[in-house]
């Protein structure tokens, strides 16, 4: 290597003598040429306390012993009297000889000439760690670090100047990194790298290096100015975020996260499967492709009021499947906000509500609605049998007895609904493959209840194109049986007339089944305890059958609405989703 090209004083030299030195060394030491300071021992332009250990460390790099050593010595200076310097020596050949080069690096004015040139204090004390590296040196020493270097390490400019940048690297940083360095280096490329560093202290810090080659007038790489950024948040932040995506890709419940502004940007796995929507699909929408219309306008509005205030928001909700399928589930959204208090995403969490707790709702209504209907019957009937044993003249034994006789057929309808229910629980409790129906089979329900009620005038229409089934066709048979005999039996006309009607919705796939009949209207107050989903006892068998009804149809997934149908009577329209019969 010739000395001259480059720009630090240098010197060639054995333990005893210097063999030749460039013009920078010259200028500092105030020599006019070369050959002012050849044949002089290098420790002559040193001070005392720094001798001894300069000349144990030349005799271990002329034995081979070491590649290099790095001191802190102060020089003898013209320009002042002294100076701090960081001498860097590795052994070399010169004219044949096993030699020592010796290069300084003057650290008294904070290594000044290459603030300047990079940009002067606005670089020293830039928030990202700034440094110089020589690479026209063996080992490529640091000549110029910056004040968030030095923050960043813990290394004080004394300390690290003349020292290779491995002195960072530690126990748990990676080989790749270090060596795509190397290998950019080598090419005189520019590279970006992130790995494991450590600080003076021991403590483990993430940086990301970005190294880009400095050329000389002639075009050579001398330099490589390297930035240095704390990236260990950011690092956490990715094994937190990876910790999550594991936990949400493995989850059994829906998770999807949206933006402030509500448009989705991840959804899981199970998101998938519930829904049927493939996150292609999924992403950049709003979860208004899950309403299913059974939550209205004021429960949306509360919704974005808590969730837009930071709070989080739970509710048992009904969501509706891309097949149109709807489905009951425990929502859960909490807000995520960022360090100023801004909210940045909301993350859904759904529970959806199991066939299991549907039974354990099934079942905790029966309980109470049949103890107080059959308690009530039962009081009834007690009280009348009482009046008949007292014996006495004002009785009207008929009235009596048609009182008892009403109450026992409450008791004998509440045992016909019992036994829908426990048909119901029992089908919610099976692990059989469901038994597909075809609509065109609902004939076959209509037909068995025009035998049982051979007085009632029953009308079927259906109007099913191609191969539609309903998937639990066991469900839907309770469904409409109890739908055909709620009808019949609360009909107070002479002739009661019910109209079935199945047809086929193209455009959601799904099944609608209308019956409407010509008796009393089902009073309000008991459908808004149906919709509601309240375990409230009803005083009425017709609210039995009503429940029985609500929960079928529930577990297909569907719909179901009241109507009046015009003169007198109630229309009641199901909805649920269809599935391709096999032919």
């Amino acid at each position: 290597m010739n000395l001259e090209n480059l720009i630090r004083p240098a010197v060639i030299h054995s333990a005893e003598a210097i063999t030749y030195a460039n013009q920078e060394f010259c200028t500092l030491v105030g020599a006019d040429t070369p050959a002012d300071v050849t044949e002089r021992p290098l420790e002559s332009f040193l001070f005392e306390a720094d001798r001894a250990v300069l000349t144990d460390s030349f005799e271990q790099l002329l034995a081979n012993d070491r590649e290099t050593c790095r001191h802190q010595l102060t020089i003898k200076c013209t320009s002042k009297a002294e100076c701090e310097a960081i001498a860097v020596s590795a052994p070399t050949t010169w004219n044949g000889q096993p030699q020592i080069r010796t290069v300084f690096l003057d650290i008294s004015q904070s290594d000044r000439d290459t603030a300047t040139t990079l940009g002067g204090t606005a670089i020293d004390q830039a928030p990202v760690g700034i440094t110089v590296v020589d690479v026209t040196l063996d080992h490529e020493p640091l000549i110029y670090i910056n004040d968030g270097f030095i923050d960043m390490t813990g290394y004080s400019r004394n300390e690290a100047l003349g020292r290779n940048c491995r002195f960072l690297q530690g126990e748990e940083t990676r080989d790749e990194p270090v060596a795509r360095m190397r290998a950019a280096i080598d090419a005189e490329q520019p590279v970006t790298v992130e790995l494991r560093n450590y600080r003076k202290d021991g403590t483990e810090f993430w940086n990301r290096i970005r190294l880009s080659p400095v050329e000389n007038n002639d075009g050579t790489v001398t330099r490589y100015l390297g930035f240095q950024e704390n990236i260990s948040e950011m690092k956490a932040h990715q094994k937190e975020l990876l910790l999550f995506e594991t936990y949400a890709e493995q989850a059994d419940s829906v998770l999807f996260i949206t933006d402030a502004d509500g448009t989705i940007r991840y959804v899981n796995p199970a998101f998938e499967r519930t829904t049927g929507y493939s996150a292609a699909e999924a992403i950049g929408r709003t979860p208004r492709m899950l309403n299913s219309g059974e939550q209205d306008e004021a429960f949306y509005e509360a919704f974005w009021e808590t969730i837009a205030a930071g709070e989080t928001w739970e509710a048992d909700i009904v969501n509706q499947r891309k097949t149109g399928e709807r489905y009951e589930t425990i929502q859960r959204v909490t807000p995520i906000e960022d360090d100023r208090g801004t909210i940045q995403y909301y993350v859904a969490l759904e529970k959806e509500i199991t066939q299991k707790q549907l039974r354990r709702q099934v079942l905790d209504v029966l309980s109470r609605v049949l103890r107080h209907n059959v308690r009530n019957s039962v009081t009834v009937i007690d009280g009348y049998a009482e009046l008949l044993a007292s014996g006495s003249d004002t009785v009207d034994v008929q009235a009596v007895v048609d009182s008892i006789r009403e109450q026992a057929g409450s008791l004998e309808s509440i045992s016909e609904r019992t036994a829908a229910i426990r048909r119901l629980i029992k089908l919610l409790e099976s692990d059989e493959d469901p038994i597909e129906m075809p609509l065109d089979e609902t004939a076959s329900i209509v037909e068995h209840c025009r035998s049982e009620h051979a007085d009632v005038d029953i009308d079927l229409t259906i109007d099913a194109q191609g191969s539609s089934a309903v998937k639990y066709g066991d469900v839907l048979e309770v469904a409409l049986k109890e739908l055909l005999e709620n009808a019949v039996e609360h009909n107070d006309r002479e002739t009661p007339r019910i109209s079935v009607t199945v047809t086929t919705a193209k455009e959601t796939d799904r099944a609608v089944l209308t019956i409407a009949d010509n008796g009393p209207r089902i009073p309000q107050a008991i459908w808004e305890i149906i919709r509601s989903g309240q375990e409230t006892p009803l005083r009425h068998t017709e609210g039995i059958g009503l429940w029985v009804i609500y929960w079928s149809i529930s577990t297909l997934g569907g719909t179901i609405e009241l109507a009046p149908n015009e003169p007198r009577g109630n229309e009641i329209t199901v909805e649920v989703p269809l599935v391709e019969s096999p032919v």
